[in-house]
């Protein structure tokens, strides 16, 4: 994964000093990697999950997936920004993007 992990830096989807190769994916990360994958669209984050600040550095990248369709959240007032996601919904939200 290291060429990746540099790929990753360059393109701003990382900003940490270690890549953490080991560490799981939240649905927050996920939504960042892929808003900043397709260059950083701008969104505006409508307040709807009672989970996610308006303010975070991620709600930017949700406002992108939910006007893309990528997802909808984990219940119609929650997103769950921490939860680790699955192989099977990362997979469903590149096909989301992709197969359109």
């Amino acid at each position: 994964f290291y060429k990746a992990a540099l790929w990753a830096a360059e393109k701003g989807m990382v900003s940490a000093p270690a890549f953490g190769a080991s560490t799981p994916c939240t649905r927050a990360s996920t939504m960042e990697y892929m808003w900043k994958a397709a260059g950083n669209p701008a969104a505006s984050y409508d307040g709807r999950f009672s989970d996610i600040s308006a303010g975070s550095n991620y709600a930017q990248a949700v406002a992108w997936a939910l006007a893309n369709n990528v997802t909808v959240g984990t219940s119609a007032t929650t997103f769950s920004p921490d939860q680790t996601c699955t192989r099977g919904q990362i997979v469903t939200f590149l096909h989301r993007i992709y197969e359109k």
